[in-house]
């Protein structure tokens, strides 16, 4: 044996030793009380009765003025009409000018003889089986952009009138004009020196133009309005050119005005709606074969346990005349102080960036009663934990809202609590499990 080999041995052999006593002791024991059965991870839904109350519909955010354009109908749906109102800045009162000589040099003495009122459409959006017809008119009473409504000209603190004629009249007929939607995207009204000259004082209260259309059954969008103004300049007699004035005031104004509803939940429109709940977020969880098959139930619910979390709701078709012809993007926020409501402060959203997108069919008859999940996981969490990230007071009150408000005059709308389609709070949650059992 050569030297060493002894002690060699004697390490085999401990390890021989080594291995079989370890042997008992392996993590492959079928021991079932040595190690705790796996997580479980469930889906729980909660009905109304279990986690909602005090569902209230909002209306009145923002104004018609809010929007970049504006809308004529006349009986659309059998149902819409609506008309465009629309007040200029005040005109230049110098522009430069190259005289007869060449030199260029400001002229302050303009004479104006005469001008163009250009109307601008929405080709893709707008609703028309072909030509239609447009009337334009000169406002005759004052008005107010922000609060008029196809009944009030003006409803601001202290000073509240009616239309003489509702939907913006009487007017002052200016002309007519015909607009091809497969032509062009525009039409223009002449204008005299007399009517010019009438909207350049810019402290007449009742100054402005008003758009109708006055051909049934259509929807046209507006996307916006120029006044061009043809002016002779002193410096060069023998010369005309147009000069741009700038929109200021545009509003427009419809009827009929949506009343709240009596059931269900509404959101955007202009001016926009938005629905607001309270919610009891569940501290234990019941009900689910797949939890309770691992855990005894009812098993106490903590944040830690939420991984997801969201407000199941159900589209309900919407009248044609309001329907929406472009995606819905519902945004879901936590109401900061409910006693201060409609007017309360809401916190971030709670459904990222993008909000949560709804295809427009979805509130028509065919689509009609599609499911839609607006995520709120960190509302549900910070319920459940009693105070924000930053440890401050949670509100237990939701608000459900377009993601930019007010974005156009379509609403939608979802089935409410009575309904046969009532809302739901999903949750997706992650337990220990302990073995089963209740």
């Amino acid at each position: 044996m050569k030297p060493g080999s002894g002690a060699g041995m004697a390490r085999f052999a401990c390890v021989l030793c080594l291995a079989s006593a370890c042997s008992e002791q392996v993590p492959t024991s079928l021991d079932p009380n040595r190690f705790p059965p796996s997580p479980v991870t469930a889906e729980i839904n909660l009905t109304w009765d279990e986690f909602g109350s005090e569902l209230r519909t909002y209306g009145g955010y923002g104004s018609p003025s809010d929007l970049p354009g504006s809308v004529l109908a006349l009986d659309y749906e059998r149902e819409l009409d609506s008309r465009s109102m629309v007040r200029f800045g005040a005109y230049p009162v110098s522009v430069s000018v190259r005289d007869t000589s060449g030199a260029t040099r400001p002229d302050s003495s303009l004479t104006y003889l005469g001008g163009r009122f250009v109307v601008f459409f929405d080709t893709l959006t707008s609703r028309v089986d072909g030509p239609v017809e447009v009337g334009l008119g000169a406002t005759t009473v004052e008005w107010d952009a922000r609060t008029a409504t196809w009944w009030s000209a003006v409803d601001t603190v202290g000073n509240r009138s009616a239309w003489p004629e509702p939907g913006g009249g009487p007017v002052e007929l200016l002309g007519v004009a015909t607009w091809d939607p497969t032509t062009g995207d525009s039409v223009t009204f002449e204008l005299d020196s007399a009517r010019i000259a009438a909207w350049a004082d810019t402290s007449d209260v009742t100054r402005g133009a008003r758009l109708h259309l006055i051909t049934p059954g259509a929807r046209v969008d507006v996307r916006g309005t120029g006044l061009r103004l043809l002016t002779l300049p002193s410096l060069r007699p023998d010369s005309t050119f147009y000069l741009h004035v700038l929109q200021r005031d545009h509003t427009f104004v419809y009827d009929p005005y949506p009343t709240a509803p009596a059931d269900g939940m509404r959101i955007g429109g202009v001016p926009a709606w938005r629905t607001v709940l309270h919610v009891d977020a569940p501290r234990t969880v019941d009900g689910s074969p797949t939890l309770c098959a691992a855990v005894r139930c009812p098993a106490a619910l903590d944040e830690r346990a939420v991984s997801y979390a969201a407000l199941v709701v159900t589209t309900r078709e919407v009248s044609p005349a309001f329907r929406p012809s472009d995606t819905v993007t519902v945004d879901a926020r936590p109401v900061l102080a409910e006693e201060a409501l409609p007017k309360a402060p809401l916190g971030l959203s709670l459904t990222g960036l993008s909000g949560e997108r709804v295809a427009p069919a979805a509130f028509g008859e065919a689509g009609s009663g599609t499911v839609v999940e607006v995520p709120i996981t960190t509302f549900v969490q910070d319920l459940l934990r009693g105070s924000d990230g930053r440890g401050n007071p949670v509100p237990a009150t939701l608000a459900l809202l377009a993601r930019i408000e007010p974005a156009s005059l379509p609403f939608a709308s979802f089935h409410g609590p009575d309904s046969e389609h009532p809302p739901m709070l999903k949750l997706v949650v992650t337990m220990p499990g302990d073995g089963g059992g209740s």
